[in-house]
C-alpha cells in the first residue's frame, strides 16, 4: 500500500474505531503513524469529520420541506414517491447541507481512481466499505440537485445545469493540475522527448492539444511526456518539459468552452501569478486555455518564456 492508497483508505475510516482490527486500515493507520504528511493528513480529516457531523446535529428541517422533495421526485418520476418518515427526515436533512469547496471534485477524484482496475492480486473483502463513503456522497450530491429549482421555468424541475456542462472556474483546473503534479503517483500516458509525436498522440486521443501555441522559449526543447487531466468531468492535457538537467515546466490546456477564463488575455503577454509555490502564466487563444506551472520557479522567467 503506498501513501496516496492510505489516504483512500483512511478517508471512509470510523471515528469510533470500530476498523481499527482490520488488515487494510490496521496497515494504512500504520502508515499514518509513521508519516508525519500522512498523520497530519488524518487528523485533519478527523477534524473536518467532526465539525461536518456537529453542523448535521443542528439543521432545524424547514416546514414543509419533505413535501416540496416528495413533489419533486413525484414530477421526475411521473408518480407518487412513497417513502417512509425516516427517509424523508433523512433527504430534507441533505437537502440543507451546503457541501465544501472543492467536495464534487473530490468525489469524482475518488470515483476515477475507484473504477481503475487493479494490477495486483485480488482485493481483500474489506475494500467494499470504500463505496460507503461514495454511496454517502452521491446522497449528498442527489439531495442538493432535488433541492434547487429550475432557473429557467420555475416549474420546480429539477436542473442539473450545475453538474453538467457547466464551465469550470480557471483558478480550480490550476488547483487540479497542481495536486495531480505534486501527486506521488503521478504517472505519464506516453514519455516521449519529440513534441511533434507527443501533439499527434493528443491529438489523436481527441484531447485538446497546445500545437501552433507554445511559448516561444519551449518550442525547441525537448519534451518529457504527456497525460490526460480531467477536471469536473472536462478532459484536458497535461504536457512536461524539460528546460534544463534541474528545471521543468508544465502546460496545461483545455478546451475553452469547458472553462471559465473570460478575463484572460489573449495575446502572447500572458496573466503571471503564484499557487502555492508555484510560479503560474495563463492565457488563451480563440479555442484554448493555458496554463504553463513551475514548480518554485520566478514568475518573471515564466514571463521571459513568451
Amino acid at each position: 500500500m503506498d501513501k496516496e492508497e492510505a489516504r483512500f483508505v483512511l478517508r471512509c475510516f470510523r471515528p469510533d474505531g470500530a476498523d481499527a482490527g482490520d488488515h487494510d486500515f490496521a496497515e494504512a493507520l500504520r502508515m499514518a503513524a509513521s508519516d508525519r504528511e500522512l498523520g497530519e493528513w488524518l487528523a485533519s480529516e478527523r477534524a473536518q469529520d467532526a465539525e461536518f457531523s456537529e453542523a448535521l446535529s443542528r439543521i432545524a428541517l424547514p416546514e414543509g420541506l419533505r413535501d416540496e422533495i416528495l413533489a419533486g421526485l413525484a414530477v421526475e418520476q411521473g408518480g407518487v414517491v412513497e417513502v417512509d418518515a425516516n427517509d424523508g427526515m433523512m433527504i430534507g436533512a441533505l437537502a440543507q447541507i451546503a457541501p465544501p469547496e472543492g467536495f464534487r471534485s473530490e468525489i469524482l477524484a475518488a470515483m476515477e481512481q475507484s473504477a481503475q482496475p487493479s494490477q495486483e492480486a485480488a482485493p481483500s473483502r474489506s475494500w467494499w466499505k470504500l463505496g460507503i463513503p461514495l454511496a454517502a456522497a452521491a446522497g449528498i450530491m442527489m439531495a442538493l440537485v432535488l433541492s434547487r429549482p429550475s432557473g429557467d421555468s420555475g416549474n420546480g424541475l429539477v436542473d442539473l445545469s450545475f453538474l453538467q456542462g457547466a464551465a469550470v472556474p480557471i483558478s480550480h483546473v490550476e488547483s487540479k493540475a497542481i495536486s495531480t503534479l505534486r501527486s506521488p503517483s503521478f504517472s505519464l500516458d506516453l514519455k516521449e522527448p519529440d513534441q511533434k509525436v507527443l501533439f499527434k498522440f493528443i491529438r489523436d486521443e481527441g484531447r485538446p492539444c497546445p500545437e501552433g501555441a507554445v511559448p516561444k522559449g519551449l518550442e525547441d526543447i525537448p519534451g518529457i511526456g504527456c497525460r490526460k487531466l480531467m477536471v469536473d468531468g472536462k478532459e484536458g492535457t497535461i504536457i512536461c518539459f524539460r528546460k534544463n538537467d534541474s528545471e521543468k515546466v508544465h502546460m496545461v490546456v483545455f478546451r475553452k468552452s469547458d472553462v471559465d477564463c473570460c478575463d484572460l488575455p489573449e495575446t502572447t503577454e500572458p496573466q503571471l501569478t503564484t499557487h502555492d509555490g508555484w510560479a503560474v502564466a495563463r492565457w488563451q487563444d480563440h479555442y484554448r486555455v493555458f496554463l504553463l506551472l513551475g514548480n518554485g520557479a520566478e514568475v518573471e522567467a515564466l514571463g521571459d518564456l513568451f
